[in-house]
């Protein structure tokens, strides 16, 4: 069997490469293009043309004017990133479809992103998130979590250029560093050039992408294994259909409790309080919009979450009886799914191209978002402080939008410098990558959540807070990597393959401790740890009885339930609103 491209899969990976780059100058020129066809065809300029291509709230925010389409699609694009899709297959081929139950935490988590989170962003007119950590806790507060947010998207967007591109250069040949070069550069120049418009609009596409070839790739297996029954048969054989655990132990890597609540708390961690998919909500043309491009997530997410569980469903049935981890086929287990479109399409030209297509895509969609979001906090919580603090005044507009494409090349450009650094990678990098989030993440969704529903925690609560959920986070985080727990995983065989007779059980090694905790709860517990620590430092510090917290910071059910709740002290909030500026850097109160 040959393992590696052919010309012409290479040809359709160039092909899509292109397209996304002619997505960011399209978007980068679309003002003077979109004038000259006017011209050519005698059409009268539409408002949106009147917007400057350079202006920084285009290039940041698309001028507020995005609709709900390439927004519901984006959200999901840049989510999906290359390492949830070779890590969802691999979690259902080793481990079995319990990893399903995330759509419960879809569940709990979409809802309370739309209905709580996105609405107080949404009418402050923010560009970045954490001017709302400012408003509400000071500028201490607000540089922490800024700076907290570049570390864990810097590093995880290098990581998922990292990931895909060694899974796919040790199984077809491609060299590593073109696949990582190649990928980092093409994504750094359109989201320069094109902004938020570029990196929304390649995401339509590449979710396009993304559901076409992993369908194929599903409805190509099913058919190589005999049909849907005979799938159906060899999982349940192989226990890879009724692998679910309802127990409450939290040292259990996954449980449907786990999954549930914990991924909930991950979920809203990623979707109520990360720059990347707020960006988004504030792009929306109206609150309306943003809302339903939220809840659309949903069931989008959902399916394609069942999608990708069925091509580890397709991996286990195709290699039942020859594990190609065990045969040594693969080295590592995030190599599975390229292996798996290498030998089902052996022979078959351009699949194999597109297929390479489907992971950059995700590898681009994710890349992109992260580098803009990244140019964003950088402009709006880093340089414009600092700038506004040594000179008292704040950068010329024109000066913001080249400082933001700046940024955006330095940060995308860095990402690739440090993806070459991730050849010590864990060999299961779903559970990392998450891990990663809900060690960090949580303490800023832990921060967001005590602003905006609880009123009573002032200033010192909030920066105690947000140190001690962090070094909680970070501390759970390393004890798993330098104690990495047991993890059995189902049975695998490789009975049939062409060397040692073998049937595999992984035993779990080592012993389980604190540091076994799964890493789906390491968000519930920093919000856990903020909530005790902010009010004990607020209820030292007198709580915000001297300057209650202006109303438009709290989420409207906030306000609901304590205007009815028979408080012992004095009120914590009351009917002030906060007036932003984009010439402003201080909190300006009516």
């Amino acid at each position: 069997m040959n393992v590696s491209f052919h010309w012409s899969d290479y040809v359709m990976f160039a092909f899509w490469l292109l397209v996304y780059l002619a997505v960011g100058l399209y978007q980068r020129f679309r003002t003077p293009i979109r004038r000259q066809l006017n011209q050519w065809f005698r059409h009268k300029q539409q408002q949106n043309d009147q917007v400057k291509p350079d202006d920084v709230e285009t290039l940041l925010l698309g001028n507020r004017q995005l609709s709900l389409f390439p927004i519901v699609s984006s959200i999901m694009a840049s989510f999906l990133s290359a390492i949830s899709l070779l890590g969802t297959t691999t979690e259902a081929y080793v481990y079995g479809i319990e990893f399903i139950c995330m759509i419960l935490a879809y569940s709990i988590a979409f809802p309370l992103a739309a209905e709580i989170y996105m609405p107080v962003y949404y009418k402050l007119r923010l560009t970045s998130a954490h001017e709302y950590l400012e408003f509400r806790f000071g500028k201490s507060v607000r540089w922490i979590a800024s700076l907290i947010f570049c570390f864990q998207m810097w590093f995880y967007i290098s990581l998922v250029l990292y990931a895909p591109a060694l899974a796919i250069s040790q199984v077809s040949g491609l060299p590593l560093w073109l696949s990582i070069i190649t990928t980092g550069v093409v994504a750094t120049f359109y989201t320069t050039l094109g902004g938020i418009r570029a990196v929304v609009w390649t995401d339509v596409l590449q979710l396009f992408v993304l559901t076409f070839g992993l369908l194929l790739i599903v409805i190509m297996g099913v058919v190589k294994v005999g049909g849907p029954k005979v799938l159906w048969d060899i999982a349940w054989e192989g226990k890879r259909l009724q692998s679910f655990s309802f127990s409450f132990d939290p040292l259990r890597r996954h449980s449907v409790w786990a999954l549930a609540f914990g991924g909930a708390g991950m979920m809203l961690g990623i979707f109520g309080a990360n720059q990347t998919q707020i960006q988004r909500y504030l792009a929306c043309k109206d609150m309306r919009t943003a809302r339903r491009a939220i809840l659309l997530n949903l069931p989008m997410n959902s399916i394609f979450m069942v999608i990708q569980l069925a091509s580890g469903l397709v991996a286990y049935a195709y290699f039942v009886d020859c594990d190609p981890i065990g045969a040594s086929l693969v080295k590592k287990t995030d190599q599975l799914l390229p292996y798996l479109v290498m030998v089902l399409f052996d022979g078959i030209p351009v699949i194999r191209g597109l297929f390479l297509s489907i992971i950059f895509a995700a590898s681009l969609s994710t890349l992109s978002s992260g580098v803009n979001s990244l140019a964003t906090v950088i402009l709006e919580d880093i340089i414009r402080p600092l700038f506004y603090y040594i000179t008292g005044k704040d950068v010329k507009p024109k000066s913001r939008t080249l400082l933001a494409t700046i940024s955006s090349a330095i940060v995308g450009l860095s990402t690739v410098g440090l993806a070459f650094l991730f050849d010590i990678m864990s060999s299961n990098i779903l559970p990392f990558a998450y891990g990663l989030f809900g060690a960090v993440g949580g303490p800023i969704l832990a921060i967001f959540t005590l602003g905006i529903l609880v009123p009573c925690v002032n200033q010192y609560g909030g920066i105690a807070a947000l140190l001690s959920s962090l070094t909680v986070g970070v501390w759970l985080s390393i004890g798993a990597i330098v104690y990495p727990p047991p993890v059995p995983s189902l049975p695998l065989s490789t009975i049939n393959c062409s060397m040692n007779v073998t049937n595999i059980t992984q035993v779990a090694a080592g012993t389980r401790t604190l540091y076994s905790l799964s890493y789906l709860y390491y968000t519930p517990v920093s919000n856990i740890v903020a909530l005790v620590v902010g009010l004990a430092f607020s209820a030292a510090s007198g709580f915000n009885t001297k300057s209650p917290v202006p109303s438009q910071l709290l989420a409207w059910q906030t306000r609901i339930f304590y205007r009815r709740l028979a408080i012992p002290f004095a009120p914590q909030w009351q009917d002030r609103k906060v007036v932003t500026a984009e010439s402003q850097i201080s909190v300006q109160l009516q």
